[in-house]
């Protein structure tokens, strides 16, 4: 999976519930991918499907959001079902960026990141 540039950010283009490609910072120190809210709706994400809220810690201070699941999130070949997000629109995002790939997403593979390539490889867990 090819990746792109942002600052010092890695940033991969997903896509969500079969519909919407997004542009997503590969953050693995994010517990949960957070989606904007023009995505949210895209997706049909609507507040009656709110599964919890939580805080989330930006660098602008503790926020809270409301969390969904996503049906699919695809990157490339790899996809993972049921993807818990965080709905919020990060304030200092990049132009073009649409969110954060957190570990919602990144723990149900074995991640490994070239940099210096601009790769990101992803390979399925396989359940234990």
């Amino acid at each position: 999976m090819p990746v792109t540039k942002a600052g010092r950010s890695l940033v991969v283009q997903a896509r969500l519930n079969d519909m919407r490609d997004a542009n997503l910072i590969v953050d693995t120190g994010a517990d949960i991918t957070v989606l904007s809210r023009a995505v949210a709706m895209d997706i049909g994400l609507l507040p009656s499907a709110v599964i919890a809220t939580v805080t989330l810690n930006t660098a602008g201070g503790s926020v809270r959001a409301d969390v969904f699941r996503v049906g699919t999130v695809s990157l490339g070949t790899a996809e993972a079902r049921d993807v818990t997000a965080a709905v919020h629109d990060l304030p200092d995002a990049p132009a073009g960026v649409d969110g954060l790939l957190g570990l919602t997403f990144l723990e149900q593979f074995l991640v490994t990141v070239d940099a210096q390539k601009g790769v990101l490889h992803l390979k399925q867990r396989h359940a234990p």
